[in-house]
């Protein structure tokens, strides 16, 4: 499928332009890279959305969708850790993020794959399209109080002198971009009922 090869380039593109920013731009070119690759991200799933309605997609098609579109951010933020955090800076708790960001990538593309299957065997278990539902709920409530809370703490934008600085861009953004992907896969363009 197009799409694949179109979220790979993304993904590869992403954290690259992240990680050559972590090491030429400084802080705030870092943080301008960072919020233009999470823009472009979240253009990518609203577009994806889009074409899966057009094509006349139901609820597991929009939801395998939904769930690729988030495992992108998860990943995208896991490898931009992992190479700013290896190659670039110094920070010792990198580690950690990107084990977690990388295991939640790995559950979305698993809830994708099992969504696509049902969206080509032409079945809809409700059962399931209700929870992804709540988690979607409960991903982009997280995400607000995550951003509210780096605000709050003055983790954003982060103090350059603090080895972490690159990593708080990459969260702040990134839970933008998941928030927003949320929001649209929660009130942007449904199946059509037929």
């Amino acid at each position: 499928m197009n799409s694949v090869w179109l979220w790979v380039v993304a993904l590869a593109a992403g954290t690259a332009a992240v990680t050559v920013a972590a090491a030429n731009s400084g802080q705030v070119g870092h943080m301008a890279v960072t919020a233009v690759v999470c823009l472009v991200f979240i253009l990518l799933a609203v577009w994806e959305r889009r074409r899966v309605v057009a094509a006349g997609g139901g609820e597991p098609a929009l939801a395998s969708t939904t769930a690729n579109s988030m495992a992108l951010v998860w990943a995208w933020a896991a490898l931009s850790m992992l190479f700013t955090y290896r190659f670039v800076l110094s920070w010792h708790e990198w580690w950690q993020y990107v084990l977690a960001g990388g295991a939640v990538a790995g559950l979305c593309l698993f809830f994708a794959s099992m969504m696509s299957k049902d969206a080509a065997a032409g079945r809809q278990d409700n059962t399931l399209l209700s929870i992804a539902r709540y988690l979607t709920i409960g991903q982009l409530v997280g995400m607000a109080i995550a951003m509210i809370g780096m605000i709050i703490d003055k983790k954003m934008p982060r103090d350059p002198s603090e080895p972490d600085w690159a990593a708080n861009a990459i969260f702040f953004f990134g839970a933008a971009a998941l928030a927003a992907i949320s929001a649209n896969a929660l009130w942007g363009p449904a199946a059509r009922r037929t």
